[in-house]
């Protein structure tokens, strides 16, 4: 089992979390590749505001990703 680095899965949370890539790093590359396929969908269909759904989802999301990345990373 490979450890990861909680600082870098937070820099990436902070800096990239909407994409979805923190999440790939720690190893939860499904939910990884799902936040940023509701992050691309959400910014092409922001013109006719079925965007601002999914982006408000991912927001939240990125949220409570805040308390659960530690986790994620330590457990690999």
């Amino acid at each position: 089992m490979q450890r990861r680095s909680v600082a870098l899965a937070y820099v990436l949370w902070f800096f990239l979390g909407y994409l979805g890539i923190h999440r790939m790093y720690c190893g939860r590359v499904a939910s990884g590749v799902a936040m940023l396929a509701c992050t691309v969908i959400g910014c092409l269909t922001f013109p006719i505001l079925v965007g601002h759904l999914l982006l408000f989802i991912v927001g939240v999301w990125w949220l409570i990703d805040l308390f659960l990345t530690a986790g994620m990373a330590q457990r690999g």
